[in-house]
């Protein structure tokens, strides 16, 4: 990381320990219309979609006991440790791993059966812990991300081995503007999905100028993973539209769009044809720093028209999930939650959901 923007970053989290903390027992939600159904009255139990919350950008979907994942962290270094202290500015910052008991206390069991791994960025937060999961729970899962991300993770020697299992998608593989693209299909052909070209907010924005920690590409891969959290590179960002398959017929039953990192529009939107045969039944978005791009959440909102919105990565990845949780100091819920209120339709269901939280979904008919 250059000197100067660890010098640039400094104001940012300065200003971010000075914020009081804000503590969430209970989560949010919109009323009356909530998201999903009730598991005893959302029809046939097999055919109902299961959605898990597990934290920052992490979401379990199960469907007919078919498993997809995308990318799950658990670890949650102390804010100390990712962010270089003037004694470890000049070498940029602490070393942080990936921490295996945490992931076997809070990475459900049934995540052993994931037959895919969605990651839409590099950064520490979304990539650190896939290798602990895809080598010792997940291990019949290919690994789904940019160019960056592949090269990252063949710094586990484990998964270079099996190269295989980790698929770089390609930028001419993604949708972009009105161009879709390419439908990637999981081993049981249980899912399908399909890559956005997206961006990443700025961690903060100073002076008219934005700044991205741990921005840049990784072009060549690594022998060994990333020691500090800027080592985690931000790489070729992608948002995900996600189907649901009925295993009988291949017909979608359920979309989901996904993203990790707020974009500036246009980026991150998928093509508008493309949810012509099949509007997006639950949108997942992401609240940390969308108040640091313009129209963000309501240009995607207004394309997507979503049955149902969960609101993610909108907790403090600083500290432990068995805490409680705080807001993160870069989640401006004010402003997202009065952007829901004016954009979404009338019909639709917002949440806002604790770690560990499970939401139904009754498979929904081409529409």
């Amino acid at each position: 990381m250059p000197i100067s923007f660890r010098l640039a970053i400094i104001p940012f989290f300065l200003l971010a320990a000075c914020r009081p903390p804000r503590t969430i027992v209970y989560q949010l939600e919109s009323r009356p219309q909530l998201v999903g159904c009730d598991p005893a009255d959302c029809g046939e139990r097999g055919r109902q979609i299961v959605v898990t919350y597990l934290g920052v950008s992490g979401l379990l979907i199960s469907h007919q006991d078919h498993v997809i994942l995308t990318a799950p962290f658990f670890s949650n270094p102390p804010i100390s440790r990712v962010v270089p202290l003037p004694t470890h500015l000049l070498r940029g910052g602490s070393r942080v791993i990936s921490d295996g008991r945490a992931i076997e206390r809070l990475l459900p069991k049934s995540a052993d059966r994931a037959t895919a791994i969605l990651v839409g960025h590099g950064h520490y937060d979304h990539l650190m812990d896939i290798p602990y999961i895809a080598t010792r729970r997940s291990t019949a899962a290919r690994i789904f991300g940019g160019a960056s991300v592949r090269h990252m993770l063949m710094g586990d020697s484990t998964l270079r081995a099996n190269g295989t299992r980790v698929v770089a998608i390609d930028s001419s593989e993604a949708a972009a503007g009105d161009r879709p693209g390419k439908w990637f299909y999981t081993s049981d052909r249980a899912y399908r999905f399909m890559a956005i070209v997206a961006g990443h907010a700025p961690a903060y924005n100073l002076w008219r100028k934005g700044f991205t920690f741990a921005g840049g590409k990784v072009s060549s891969d690594l022998d060994s993973l990333p020691r500090t959290a800027s080592g985690w590179k931000l790489g070729e960002p992608y948002a995900f539209i996600i189907d649901v398959l009925d295993q009988a017929t291949g017909e979608v039953v359920f979309r989901i769009y996904f993203q990790d990192a707020p974009s500036e529009p246009p980026l991150g939107i998928p093509p508008r044809k493309l949810l012509l045969d099949h509007g997006v039944d639950l949108a997942v978005l992401c609240v940390a720093t969308s108040s640091n791009v313009h129209a963000s959440p309501d240009s995607l909102l207004s394309v997507l028209q979503p049955s149902n919105v969960m609101i993610t990565h909108w907790e403090s990845f600083f500290r432990s999930q068995t805490l409680p949780p705080e807001v993160s100091r870069a989640s401006d819920l004010d402003a997202f939650v009065g952007s829901l209120a004016r954009t979404l339709p009338l019909t639709s269901g917002w949440v806002m959901p604790l770690a560990q939280a499970t939401y139904s979904f009754r498979p929904v008919p081409r529409r």
